[in-house]
């Protein structure tokens, strides 16, 4: 998808549909010190190492910076809470990936990663959400995304957790691969701390 497509010439590009949301994200509280960019450059690198069809990298890319992008309409308390969330507020985070979905299908130029950042919380034993999809149904670039954005999160301080070093976060990569996360996914990702 090119950085320039827009409508004729002189609506948004697809990079300032993306700024315009991550900014409004970042207003809303939603995205922590989460850095997008590390989640999207990620998301780049495991991508090319799993040999994906180099057309598909910059979709994947894309979607790995929006991933959180519905948490744009998850309440403050919840998004601030500097404990662990309830299991009602849990259920309200959960809507966030479907949130996603139907923000980015309103703009054209963002449509084509919505059903990546839907299936982002997704399982490879298919306990996740929001559609409980397995290894085998979960699109590859959402694995992808869900191996990256799991290990930048691990790496922050939160007001719940400590942050780990790497070596424990590929370890926990690791001890999950073939749960939580697609082990193949996983081997592309973890090859060059290795």
């Amino acid at each position: 998808m090119p950085e320039t497509e827009g409508t004729g010439g002189a609506g948004p590009t697809t990079r300032e549909w993306t700024d315009v949301l991550l900014g409004a994200l970042r207003e809303s509280g939603g995205a922590g010190d989460i850095d997008f960019n590390q989640v999207a450059q990620l998301a780049r690198t495991t991508s090319e190492r799993l040999a994906v069809h180099a057309g598909e990298i910059p979709r994947i890319s894309l979607a790995g910076r929006l991933h959180d992008i519905g948490k744009v309409a998850i309440p403050t308390a919840i998004l601030l809470k500097p404990g662990p969330l309830d299991e009602q507020e849990w259920e309200v985070m959960r809507t966030h990936a479907e949130t996603g979905e139907r923000i980015l299908r309103s703009a054209a130029s963002l449509a084509d990663v919505a059903l990546l950042v839907r299936h982002h919380h997704e399982r490879y034993d298919g306990s996740g959400y929001p559609d409980g999809l397995d290894g085998a149904r979960t699109p590859l670039g959402s694995s992808v995304i869900t191996v990256c954005a799991a290990f930048t999160a691990m790496m922050r301080q939160r007001p719940y957790s400590d942050a780990i070093t790497v070596a424990e976060a590929i370890a926990e990569l690791r001890r999950c691969a073939g749960t939580q996360f697609h082990p193949g996914v996983v081997d592309a990702f973890c090859e060059p701390f290795e």
